[in-house]
Order: structure tokens, then C-alpha cells, then sequence
């Protein structure tokens, strides 16, 4: 008896045997690729959701009423105690004696931060935030939340509400500079002292080469002390 083969007796057969053997080599490869690079796909997963957490802002003032109610004007803190704050975190809140200036306060100072409140610059080591000793330099929009440094007055109060305790400033001095005029600020200062600015004139749309500069210093407020 003469056998009929498969292949002969169906030309389907020429597109049905490859197909199924691709199939199964790439179920083949599959399967390896999953084995051995499983692991680390997951390693990769984890990393870039705890990054994602990691970076996102934090309302560092829902801290405040823990915190401040153990510490008194005057007090020291370790620095290692507090959470220092992050780019986009919200760490305090600023009112003016005088003025109707009343914001929130951010640490860094890009656009984004600048258009929820004001912002603290963060890019050189001899600036930092209340009770580090060091220049605290803000920065708020002219035509939103720093808008009413125009009213201020020498002797004015600054009050910075942190979620580790509470700060005042007494105002010295105020003048409009240049904004590449370097003189306007000084961060090799070792003493606490801050400085608020913004845009001028104060009804200015858009970009003004002038900045409205007011000067405070210190006068009360825990002092964060740097860790040994």
C-alpha cells in the first residue's frame, strides 16, 4: 500500500508546518527571555516606583502642630530631627506686618513653585531655611503673592510659620536692583538674615530687567543645629 504523506497530499502543508514551528520557537524564546530577564525587570519596576514616591512634593506643614508643640523660641533642634525639605515641598507659611502679604512658602523656586506661592532659593551653600544661620533668600510674583512688598515699612514683621517652629525678621532696609547686580545679596554672610524679592516695577507684565529687593534680620526662632 502506498502511503499518502501529509506535505504531498496537501499544498497547506508547506504554510502550516513553518508556522506552527515559528510558533513554537517563539513560545520557546519567550518562556527564556522571562526566566532570565524577569528579575530584573521587576529589580527596574521597583526602582522607578519608589523614585516616583520619593520625588513627589510634601506638605511638610501637616507636621507642624507635632512638632511645634515641643519647641520654644530659643530652643535648639538638630537638624537630623527635622525632615529637610525638597524641591516642590511645602514647608512654611509667610505673613508681613503692614502688608496683606500672606503665602504659602516652597522649597526651590521654579516656575511651577512661583505660581502656588513663594519660593526659596536652594542652589549654593550659603543659603538655607529658618535657623540654619545662613541667607534664607525668597522669591514671589510681582502681580500675585509678593505684590504688597510695596507697602512694607522699615521695622516691619516678617513672621515664617515652619512646621518646626515659628520666625520673625525685623525689616532694615529695601532698595530696587538690577537683576544680574550680584551686590544685592551676599551668601558668604554666617549669620541669619533674609532677603525677599520680586519683579519691578510691581504692575510689570512679563519679563522686567529691575528687582524689588527688602532685607531683614533675624530676631526670633529655634535654631537647627548642624549635626557633629
Amino acid at each position: 500500500m502506498k502511503r499518502k504523506y501529509f506535505l504531498r497530499s496537501s499544498p497547506l502543508a508547506y504554510l502550516a508546518v513553518p508556522l506552527v514551528f515559528a510558533v513554537l520557537s517563539l513560545g520557546v524564546l519567550a518562556l527564556m527571555v522571562k526566566t532570565i530577564a524577569g528579575p530584573y525587570l521587576g529589580l527596574a519596576s521597583w526602582f522607578m516606583s519608589n523614585s516616583a514616591v520619593s520625588t513627589q512634593p510634601q506638605d511638610l506643614m501637616a507636621q507642624a502642630s507635632e512638632l511645634m508643640e515641643h519647641v520654644k523660641d530659643g530652643d535648639s533642634i538638630p537638624l537630623s530631627s527635622i525632615t529637610y525639605p525638597s524641591e516642590g515641598d511645602r514647608y512654611g507659611h509667610i505673613t508681613i506686618s503692614g502688608t496683606t502679604v500672606d503665602a504659602p512658602v516652597y522649597y526651590g523656586d521654579n516656575s511651577t513653585i512661583l505660581n502656588q506661592g513663594v519660593g526659596t532659593y536652594k542652589d549654593s551653600y550659603g543659603v538655607g531655611i529658618p535657623g540654619e544661620g545662613k541667607t534664607i533668600l525668597l522669591a514671589g510674583h510681582n502681580n500675585t503673592f509678593f505684590n504688597d512688598l510695596q507697602s512694607i515699612k522699615e521695622g516691619a514683621v516678617v513672621t515664617i510659620e515652619t512646621y518646626y517652629g515659628v520666625y520673625t525678621y525685623t525689616v532694615k532696609l529695601s532698595g530696587v536692583y538690577d537683576y544680574r547686580d550680584t551686590t544685592s545679596y551676599d551668601f558668604t554672610r554666617t549669620d541669619e538674615n533674609l532677603i525677599m524679592y520680586t519683579c519691578y516695577p510691581f504692575d510689570a507684565l512679563g519679563f522686567t530687567p529691575e528687582r524689588y529687593f527688602v532685607y531683614a534680620s533675624y530676631t526670633s526662632g529655634p535654631v537647627l543645629e548642624q549635626d557633629q
